[in-house]
């Protein structure tokens, strides 16, 4: 087993388990929750992929993948019914590339955390062609994505290396196919929220192919009744301070559509730090201390990036996103566990009042189960050598 097994595209009634091996072998994945423990067969591959369907939302269930004779267990919650005015959480972290040591910390202090799912803002590897540096990646974050949803958006360096692809990155990741680029771009929903994750790549002509599935998107959002709250997440920031600053041709293009369709909140990374911005009544956060070199903050940034960031810090951090009915809070989190600072608001329709409930008004959705003891882990084979990688044609 070189990297999971860790889990991808999570809904309310479906779960995608994956992995990688040195060389290809069946699967046999076993799920027990309500309705008793079924099995799951994947056939031979390197990379596998087992998606888990005919699950019952809001519902804990253990999983195991057997291969060759050895065992490695998790757990996940299902999501629940899209619309369910649930309260819920995220994590929000980005930028971890080649800081291994810093980026092992904020992943071990994320794992006392207990969210029901986490984005990733980009950047996860220095460049996106060399397998040794997914491999470090994976086996950083191998505990935590056992047990949680990681949803990632594709940054510059996942698509560096020959080609600029993102072939590595969509192969490692199984993310919902609804956007115009398979893999590239994609929303989601969980209970009252729709989640955008977006490719903000220049050179991968993001912003001139995805506007438009961008305002589709958002415009279906604000005429469903269901979804309260919008979320956007992507690499580049359209406001900075620090380093590399804000996008202009992200401004241009895309913060018009989040004002005229009032998202809720757009997170990025690419700059190195905790930065909260807010222009036009939209709120901004950066959150690209994962464990990459910290940035210093840009010498002569531009008044439009000025006027919008109300606060930066260099710091190794994620951010706790937590919705309970209208009410929003962000709070960035250092690595060691202290705070940043937290930031609270409320956006949408209010929560229905329980002492005001209607006859014939359907069920309060069922909020997240706990988590279940898990039974001791089965020892870890020994790590096999990760083939040397060759180096690129001059």
């Amino acid at each position: 087993m070189l990297k999971g097994p860790y889990l991808q595209d999570l809904a309310p009634t479906s779960i995608t388990v994956m992995w990688q091996l040195d060389q290809g072998a069946p699967a046999r994945i076993v799920v027990d929750g309500p309705g008793g423990p079924r099995t799951v067969e994947a056939t031979a591959a390197r990379i596998g992929e087992a998606t888990i369907d005919r699950l019952v939302p809001s519902s804990r269930y253990r999983y195991r993948v057997e291969i060759a004779g050895h065992s490695w267990a998790g757990e996940f919650a299902t999501a629940p019914e899209v619309g369910s005015d649930v309260p819920f959480s995220f994590i929000v972290v980005g930028d971890t590339r080649s800081g291994v040591d810093a980026h092992r910390r904020v992943v071990e202090r994320i794992a006392q955390e207990v969210p029901d799912f986490v984005l990733g803002t980009g950047d996860m590897v220095d460049d996106g062609y060399r397998q040794d540096e997914w491999q470090q990646f994976f086996e950083v974050e191998s505990l935590l994505l056992r047990d949680n949803v990681y949803f990632p958006a594709v940054g510059n360096h996942d698509r560096q290396g020959r080609g600029r692809t993102a072939d590595s990155y969509r192969a490692y990741f199984s993310v919902p196919d609804n956007g115009g680029d398979t893999e590239r771009y994609y929303a989601f929903s969980y209970a009252a929220a729709r989640l955008l994750v977006l490719d903000s790549n220049e050179y991968s002509f993001a912003l001139s192919d995805q506007t438009a599935w961008l305002e589709r998107e958002l415009i279906a959002a604000r005429q469903d009744a269901a979804v309260h709250h919008i979320f956007a997440v992507m690499h580049h920031p359209p406001f900075s301070v620090a380093l590399h600053g804000g996008s202009r041709d992200l401004r241009e293009r895309w913060t018009p559509l989040f004002e005229k369709y009032q998202v809720t909140a757009v997170f990025s990374g690419h700059d190195h730090v905790y930065e909260r911005a807010e222009h036009n009544g939209i709120r901004y956060f950066v959150s690209g201390g994962g464990g990459a070199p910290l940035y210093p903050r840009r010498p002569h940034p531009s008044p439009v990036d000025l006027d919008a960031v109300k606060k930066l810090e260099r710091s190794f951090h994620f951010l706790r996103v937590t919705v309970t009915g209208s009410r929003v809070e962000v709070t960035g989190v250092r690595s060691d566990g202290s705070v940043i600072e937290t930031t609270a608001w409320s956006d949408g329709p209010s929560p229905p009042d329980p002492t005001q409930r209607q006859i014939g008004a359907a069920p309060e959705a069922t909020p997240r189960p706990p988590r279940l003891p898990c039974p001791p882990r089965l020892p870890r084979p020994p790590s096999l050598p990760i083939p040397p990688i060759p180096p690129p044609a001059r």
